[in-house]
């Protein structure tokens, strides 16, 4: 008797998962819109939202075999396609901005927050190396996005990206609380405030609201620090990319560049150059950023439905030891520099 298996297009076996992925990013979006509506800001960022909704449906409803093949394509090329799109609202000449002091003093900040991280979470704590290069680069450059980013260059596993997204969140608002104290305890300028919120704050939102809740100055400063760190998003993607590329000593020339420089990662070089010398309009790359933000949101409720919760809780306690400390060192790092720097 014969029998014939039929081969499944790829919407048929990615449908389900992507359809899954959707409706939970639209959820998170939608909340995330809400909190907007009522506090001008969203509290929880919809990438949160989108990654613990993903935690809690695989965890805790029965789904059907079908739904991981589309999410694991989400949290995988729509990924990719996201950090791609993220360099056309990227200039380069937004750095000159803010000055040659307060510019080495924040590439200072972000490679050294991120060697940090490193040491203490990977060589102290005993992380894995993936985990605590996300923890690094989720606190040095710009929070969830960095982390989202960076991830698929480095191989981090769906557990990995949720231990490091999750619990930076939760810490980045306990932070926006009690960073406004440190200006009558150490007599910090508006301006000094607004770098020191701008270098150590997790995410742009969280930066947005600790800063602004002291003065204008310090808003407007803490935004501008703050931005510049996400400049340096790019080079990190590339160097970390080195740094974790495979064996490739027999292969030929091509694969060894795409093994160097993943396709997303030139272009996103590409579309930040394009940027830089105005080939691409100011007002496409931020709608450029735009849908890529949608797109990272669909990607983390991929992420989540990949997630073991018992795995990720027995790395919770290190994640929150590593982050402490590499607050504390951004922390550190802007006091003593503005000071130094003069920067008041």
């Amino acid at each position: 008797m014969n029998t014939t298996v039929k081969k499944l297009s790829w919407i048929e076996k990615n449908s389900l998962g992507l359809f899954v992925c959707f409706v939970l990013g639209l959820i998170s979006w939608l909340v995330a819109e809400f909190e907007k509506s009522i506090f001008d800001r969203a509290v929880i960022d919809a990438l949160v939202i989108a990654i613990v909704l993903g935690v809690v449906v695989k965890n805790v409803l029965p789904l059907p075999l079908g739904v991981a093949t589309g999410s694991t394509f989400a949290s995988k090329q729509i990924l990719e396609t996201s950090v791609l799109l993220l360099g056309a609202g990227v200039a380069l000449q937004d750095i000159s901005a803010v000055g040659i002091p307060l510019f080495l003093l924040i590439l200072f900040s972000v490679f050294g927050g991120l060697l940090f991280a490193w040491l203490l979470g990977h060589k102290i704590l005993h992380l894995s190396s993936r985990l605590s290069v996300l923890v690094g680069v989720g606190n040095s450059i710009c929070g969830n996005s960095a982390v989202a980013a960076v991830a698929p260059v480095i191989k981090a596993t769906p557990n990995e990206v949720a231990a490091a997204i999750g619990i930076s969140a939760i810490l980045g608002v306990g932070q926006i609380l009690i960073l406004p104290i440190f200006v009558p305890a150490l007599s910090l300028s508006n301006v000094q405030y607004g770098i020191v919120a701008g270098l150590s704050v997790y995410a742009v939102p969280q930066v947005i609201a600790a800063s602004f809740a002291v003065s204008a100055v310090s808003g407007e400063m803490g935004t501008l620090v703050k931005l510049v760190r996400v400049l340096f998003l790019g080079p990190m993607i590339v160097i970390l990319g080195f740094f974790h590329r495979e064996s490739n000593d027999s292969k030929d020339l091509v694969s060894k560049i795409k093994t160097y420089v993943p396709w997303f990662v030139a272009g996103f070089i590409i579309l930040m150059l394009l940027r830089s010398v105005d080939v691409i309009p100011e007002s496409v790359g931020t709608q450029a950023q735009k849908v890529s933000k949608l797109l990272f949101i669909l990607a983390m409720a991929g992420l989540g439905l990949g997630v073991d919760i018992k795995a990720v809780r027995t790395v919770g306690i290190r994640v929150a030891a590593t982050i402490l400390g590499t607050m504390c060192f951004m922390i550190i790092v802007a006091l003593i520099g503005s000071t130094v720097l003069e920067l008041r």
